[in-house]
């Protein structure tokens, strides 16, 4: 009787799960495209609005401190309204930041929609975590993660090759303003399919905790000295491939290989391939090996070497760069494996804080890297039709590849619970 009610149970689960991943998916998936986009678009940016090294590192930059501001608030209102109702509604942020994106004509309209837009997704990726730690036992959670992560990749994919030819064909404007709509339309679709707890979990009948047990919870979560070493690492990671990614692999290309927005387009592609390709590998690793902070070590490592690659590159062969960045994308794709780490370190009932913490840290990161990362270029003069020198790109390279080095040290302190040693609780 048991074995039928387990098997029954993961029936009802499988069908929920069913329903809903294809929506969840298609916001995450939406969440990376928005922060990938303005690689491909950057250099037509700075040239149709006159924009500078630096405005053009602001406008992405506002864009994930939106993101960053509201981890906080966000990750309260996880835990006081569940991922359901937040990220809905956040959508219909993002949606009027992404409209608001494709209306404006200044640098500084876009450096506020888009921080708008940041805004709006903040939720979306510690959403899906928090359901997933709901619905996935803890010791599938880095495996479901990284599947999710992979997913999501595809929003890279579709903002690299496909969003430059929807640009090239009907302008990126109007490309922006029918995915603004689509949101809206998306924000309405999880609102009504998507759960945030399995039927008959033991917690979905508990009353919600008040916004003061949820603060003094999340500063607890804060309190404790092993969140800095996940904070280190996923901070350096995420910030140095996003801030890569979504920024500078297309001015890169152009000022350095000449390259237009088209092929620029298929370059990011192929780096979107690796990372999405990565994530799958990452995923049962940490249960391959019995480690977490092993994976996640070596990983950064090899990320960090492929910053020192492009650092010291001299060569003018553009599939030489495009393995360097296929380098970087095979082993910038660990965040999962992060999450689960901090989701072994904490209960249940902080779990919603925990990744509150680590996205906070994240997104910060994210922000600080890419003003870094900014002033870097921006301190090289550039030449007469704007384009940054290569060497404004091989010390920027450099700095990240230090970096990442730096922040995992500081992450080997941290306590490494084995998979096998991590049940549910």
């Amino acid at each position: 009787m048991t074995s039928r009610f387990i098997n029954g149970s993961w029936r009802t689960r499988l069908v929920f799960i069913s329903i809903m991943t294809p929506f969840l998916s298609l916001a995450f998936m939406l969440s990376q495209f928005l922060r990938s986009s303005p690689a491909v678009i950057a250099p037509n940016l700075r040239s149709e609005l006159g924009l500078s090294v630096t405005e053009l590192s602001g406008m992405p930059a506002a864009l994930f401190l939106g993101s960053a501001l509201m981890q906080l608030p966000v990750g309260v209102l996880l835990d006081r309204f569940g991922p359901r109702q937040t990220i809905s509604g956040f959508l219909l942020i993002t949606s009027i930041g992404i409209l608001g994106v494709s209306y404006s004509y200044s640098a500084i309209g876009l450096i506020v929609t888009l921080f708008i837009t940041g805004c709006g997704i903040a939720p979306v990726y510690m959403g899906l975590i928090v359901i997933l730690s709901r619905w996935v036992p803890r010791d599938r959670l880095a495996a479901a993660s990284s599947i999710a992560v992979a997913i999501s990749g595809v929003g890279l994919l579709l903002s690299a090759t496909p969003f430059a030819w929807a640009s090239s064909l009907i302008g990126w404007r109007e490309t922006l303003k029918l995915i603004g709509f689509g949101v809206a339309i998306l924000s309405f679709v999880i609102w009504l399919v998507v759960r945030d707890r399995p039927p008959g979990s033991t917690h979905s009948n508990k009353k919600p905790t008040s916004l003061g047990e949820t603060a003094r919870g999340l500063i607890k979560v804060l309190s404790d000295t092993r969140l800095y070493g996940l904070a280190a690492v996923a901070s350096v990671s995420v910030g140095s491939f996003l801030s890569t990614r979504a920024l500078w692999t297309g001015p890169y290309l152009n000022d350095v290989f000449g390259l237009d927005i088209i092929d620029r387009g298929n370059v990011i592609f192929v780096l979107s391939i690796a990372w999405l390709f990565s994530a799958l590998i990452y995923g049962p690793l940490d249960r391959l090996f019995d480690t977490r902070r092993g994976v996640v070590t070596v990983g950064a490592i090899i990320m960090a070497l492929s910053f020192v690659l492009l650092s010291v590159n001299r060569s003018e062969s553009i599939i030489v760069v495009t393995g360097f960045f296929v380098l970087l994308g095979l082993s910038a794709s660990f965040s999962g494996l992060i999450f689960a780490h901090a989701r072994s370190l904490f209960p249940d009932t902080h779990t919603g804080r925990a990744v509150t913490a680590i996205n906070l840290f994240i997104w910060t990161g994210v922000f600080i890297v890419q003003v870094i990362t900014g002033e870097i270029v921006s301190f090289f003069p550039t030449d007469e039709l704007g384009r940054s020198p290569e060497i404004a790109y091989q010390t920027m390279f450099s700095v990240l590849a230090i970096s990442l080095f730096i922040a995992v040290l500081i992450y080997r302190r941290t306590e490494d619970i084995p998979p096998s040693k991590d049940i549910d609780i």
